[in-house]
Parts: C-alpha cells; sequence; structure tokens
C-alpha cells in the first residue's frame, strides 16, 4: 500500500544478504554449488526433459521427451545465472529489465516449465529445479526474516492489505534415516534425522513470480513479505505496485478515507455505528480498485469498524488541552518517552513505522483526516 525509497542503508541490507547468499552463510550448502550441480545434470543424456501435451518444445514438433543434450540451452541458462550470481541477489527492480532480456534470450519463458528428471530422482518444472538449487526455501526461513526484522526496515505486516502480520504458523515435515538415504549424496553438511518442527515464518511473495523468473527468486527485493490471504489471492497475477521506489517516486499511491457523511455524522451528532473506510487513489487511476478486486480491501476493513470507532473516541478526548493536561498531570511518564500522539492513535504515528503493526496505514490516514 505504501512504498519504501530504496536509500543508502538498504542497498548495503542487501549487499549484506547478497554476500551472505553467495557463501551460503546459514543455509544446508552453497546455492552455487548446487546451481553448478544442476548444470552438470543438464548436460547429461539421462536427464530427461518432457513437455506436456499442450506445451511446445524448442524444437517446434511434436516429441515431448527429449534428453537434456537435445537443448543445450537449458544448461546454459544455469551457467548465465552463476556468471550473475554475485549480483542478481541484490538488484534493484529498475535493474531486473537487462538480466531479463539476457535470460530470455539463452531461453523463452514457456520452456520453463517443462517436466525435468534427473537419474532416479522425482520429476520437477525446470523452474522449480532452479528455485530448489538457489534455496529459496533455507533463505525464506533461515536469513530473509533477519532482514525484515531489522531496524532500516521493520516490517512485521502484510504490504498487500496492512490488516494482518506477514507471519504464518507453518509445520515442517519430520526427516527419516530412510529420506536422508533416498536423496542421496549431496554438497554441504549431511542433515540429521529429526521429528516434524512447527514454526512461525515469514509468509513471502514474488513480485515477479518465480516460476517465470526462478533466477529472481531469492532477490532481496523481489521477495515480499505479506499475509496467506493476499499471498493465496495475487497468485501469479501481476500487479502495478512495487514495495520499494526510487528517490522522487510516489510513496503512498493509496490512502484510505472515512465517508464525508459518516464523518459528518461523528463530529455533529457524535454518531459512531456503521462506520467504515475506503481505499482511495491519491490521483486517479484504478490501483485502489485493483487492490479491491484482487484483495478484498474494503470489505476486510469493514469488519474493523470498532478500530475506526475508538479511534474517533480518542481524537474527541484528546484535544490540544486535553494533552496539555495529560501532560501535565504525568510529567514522570512522558520524561520517559512517552509518545502521546502513538497513544491517541492506538499504534505507530510515523508514517516509516506503517508496515511493523496491522491497520497502522488506516489509522495514521483516518488520523490525517481528523486533523484537517
Amino acid at each position: 500500500m505504501r512504498r519504501i525509497v530504496v536509500n543508502e542503508e538498504i542497498k548495503l541490507l542487501a549487499e549484506k544478504y547478497a554476500k551472505g547468499l553467495e557463501i551460503g552463510k546459514n543455509l544446508s550448502a552453497k546455492p552455487l554449488n548446487s546451481l553448478k550441480d544442476l548444470k552438470e545434470a543438464m548436460k547429461k543424456n539421462t536427464t530427461k526433459i518432457v513437455f506436456s501435451a499442450k506445451q511446445s518444445n524448442p524444437k517446434g514438433n511434436r516429441k515431448r521427451i527429449f534428453s537434456a543434450t537435445d537443448f543445450p540451452q537449458y544448461a546454459e541458462y544455469i551457467q548465465t545465472i552463476i556468471d550473475l550470481y554475485s549480483s542478481i541477489n541484490k538488484l534493484l527492480p529498475w535493474q531486473y529489465e537487462g538480466v531479463i532480456h539476457r535470460m530470455e534470450l539463452v531461453l523463452k519463458p514457456e520452456y520453463l516449465n517443462a517436466a525435468v528428471k534427473i537419474a532416479k530422482a522425482d520429476s520437477f518444472s525446470f523452474a522449480d529445479l532452479i528455485v530448489k538449487a538457489m534455496d529459496y526455501k533455507g533463505v525464506r526461513e533461515n536469513i530473509f526474516p533477519d532482514y525484515m526484522r531489522n531496524d532500516t526496515l521493520g516490517i512485521k505486516t502484510c504490504i498487500y492489505c496492512n490488516a494482518q502480520f506477514a507471519i504464518t504458523a507453518e509445520t515442517e515435515p519430520a526427516l527419516t534415516p530412510a529420506m536422508i538415504k533416498k536423496r542421496g549424496k549431496r554438497r554441504g553438511r549431511k542433515p540429521q534425522p529429526r521429528p516434524a518442527i512447527l514454526r512461525a515464518n515469514y509468509e513471502l511473495d514474488h513480485n515477479l513470480p518465480k516460476s517465470s523468473y526462478p533466477y529472481l527468486c531469492t532477490n532481496f527485493y523481489n521477495l515480499i513479505p505479506c499475509c496467506s490471504s493476499c499471498n493465496k489471492h495475487k497468485s501469479k497475477y501481476p500487479l502495478d505496485f512495487t514495495l520499494y521506489a526510487k528517490n522522487g517516486d510516489d510513496l503512498e499511491p493509496l490512502y484510505f478515507e472515512l465517508p464525508t457523511d459518516d464523518l459528518l455524522k461523528f463530529q455533529l451528532r457524535h454518531v459512531c455505528g456503521g462506520l467504515h473506510v475506503e481505499l482511495k487513489d491519491r490521483y486517479g487511476g484504478t490501483l485502489a480498485e485493483e487492490f479491491n478486486k484482487r484483495f478484498a480491501i474494503d470489505p476486510i476493513y469493514k469488519e474493523h469498524s470498532e478500530e475506526i470507532r475508538e479511534l474517533l473516541w480518542r481524537h474527541n478526548i484528546y484535544s490540544s488541552s486535553g494533552i496539555a493536561a495529560l501532560k501535565d498531570g504525568f510529567k514522570d511518564l512522558f520524561q520517559d518517552g512517552f509518545d502521546i500522539n502513538r497513544f491517541i492513535l492506538g499504534t505507530y504515528a510515523d508514517v516509516k513505522d506503517v508496515f511493523k503493526r496491522p491497520l497502522t496505514m488506516m489509522k495514521q490516514d483516518i488520523m490525517k483526516q481528523l486533523m484537517k
């Protein structure tokens, strides 16, 4: 909903993140090594590439099953990722286009979903094999969360709806000796048997979907914290919104507004029943409509009318004279860094903290409307 300017601090975070991935820090294996292994597998006659009946193949015929050696561009595609790996994970969103063009010269996106069978392993799409080699799962679980919790970003809520936290509970399946044996020998630390684990993880969307752009699956700026509901409903659909922006870009294309009739009822008659807010485009356009179509923003916020009611109460009670009296009566509290604006708002008052707590954007916008 709101956007973040990519400043030098954020660039340094992305740089540190990319270096960690390059050396495989906190991962079971170096993604670079896994990519090299995958590239070698794609050079073997025994590796099969299978196209579905609905898919075309690079040769343009009706044959469906090929040896990987029939299509050297698959191995070349992986080699290109390897060549770009030191920069690809910190690549800025406005730099994507050049890399996308380079990758698509090697292999067109429609061929990424061909099924690949390596030796006795199960078949996976070529895109999924790249995502697996780049260890998106390990990055999501063990590396990326620390960067979101960092004070520089401090993202804890869904960036699409801001109504829920971007944290979800997930079950990590048990790892048995038989499963470890089936995986065979791999580079890196040998996993140990363990029971199933229930853990809390960030839910992440990809601004550019990993099925079409697998090489960007662990790009710092392409990983978007969101709630499960928004992630499910956005899926692979493109959205005319990006979290990260350049200096000078519009950072607040959307805002919440209490309808004039509801506001007048409160101001003139103190009627608080049936309150609701609406998502609006700040400069015209159709982004609010798109968000409502994809994420049902207005219906979701209609269920939070009590939050609006309480905000209106607090605004009415704590006038400028009321705040002065509060400060006078609780001097010790105010000297301890007490934030009166945060107290009245019931959440963070600074726009930079909008992603730290659910409903913060709505409350900030309504308070601005009340202060006019």
